[in-house]
């Protein structure tokens, strides 16, 4: 959970202070002080985030063991993030050659650990994949690493350069149940709903999307079209499945989406929102973020 007094220290300007307090609190992490002569928020933002690392022992592998220090500051850090745009280079600094020098590279995995946890995981609240990008990419160019510890983050990020939110979402052919052949559609708007009928949490985004008035309307005026993808192929459960009457419903018959990676689909449901253009709006949402989109 991010520190909300931490970032009205930022916003008022009072960082000095803030960061007293917080070294007074904790001890072993000490936030940098901020220039006095910085008062854009935005430059203090940059300030911070680049400097953020300054004074953290990277050398005492004791503080893994200490969340309320080590990943606390590090979800603090992420806060920080969105607002300033030296993000990239404030990442660098967390991850840095002198940093895995100093460690043996222990600090260095847990860094990178905590990067998964937050970033990555689908199911965590601060999931990014956009900071996730600036984290592999900074992997990448650190020469601490081997070519063999290199291969995972090299992946990971060539499937989260794909359809990215401004991008044209990648076409693909779906086998209706009325047995059509459909690689385009014409709305607005088109949300993408990759599920498998036998998961549990595609169920319930599925009862969400059905009941919700917002999605509901969208249908009707037919600025909205749902198209619902098994991605399984065509298999028992989606066979017997039923699904709304406005509803696109098909499979992946090859299971081309899964086999060669056309979307990154590690988590069922993968929602996706596109505009008319097909243009990628959100990648990998929420219910709730396709909602207030849409609303």
């Amino acid at each position: 959970m991010l520190n909300h007094t931490f970032f009205a220290c930022l916003l008022g300007m009072s960082l000095v202070s803030c960061s007293h307090a917080q070294q007074q609190k904790t001890k072993e992490f000490r936030l940098p002080d901020v220039p006095v002569t910085l008062t854009a928020p935005e430059d203090r933002a940059a300030y911070l985030s680049l400097h953020y690392w300054d004074h953290f022992d990277f050398a005492d592998t004791s503080l893994i063991s200490r969340p309320e220090i080590t990943e606390q500051a590090f979800v603090d850090f992420l806060g920080i993030l969105p607002y300033t745009d030296r993000a990239q280079a404030a990442i660098d600094t967390l991850f840095r050659p002198g940093a895995c020098a100093a460690t043996g590279q222990e600090m260095l995995y847990h860094f990178i650990g905590l990067s998964d946890k937050y970033l990555y995981e689908p199911n965590s609240p601060m999931h990014d994949e956009e900071l996730h990008i600036l984290v592999l990419r900074a992997l990448l160019d650190n020469p601490c690493l081997s070519d063999t510890d290199k291969i995972r983050p090299r992946y990971l990020l060539e499937i989260a350069m794909k359809n990215r939110p401004g991008d044209v979402a990648a076409d693909f052919t779906v086998t209706c149940r009325d047995g059509r052949q459909l690689s385009g559609i014409k709305a607005d708007y088109v949300l993408v709903y990759f599920n498998d009928p036998d998961c549990e949490d595609c169920r319930r985004v599925k009862e969400l999307l059905t009941l919700s008035p917002v999605v509901n309307d969208l249908l009707e005026s037919g600025r909205l079209k749902l198209l619902s993808v098994c991605v399984e192929g065509k298999t028992p459960a989606w066979e017997k499945a039923e699904f709304p009457a406005g509803w696109i419903d098909g499979y992946d018959a090859d299971q081309r989406l899964t086999r060669e990676q056309v979307y990154d689909l590690k988590a069922m449901p993968t929602l996706y929102l596109l505009d008319a253009e097909k243009r990628v709006i959100l990648k990998d949402a929420s219910f709730e973020q396709v909602e207030e989109r849409l609303s």
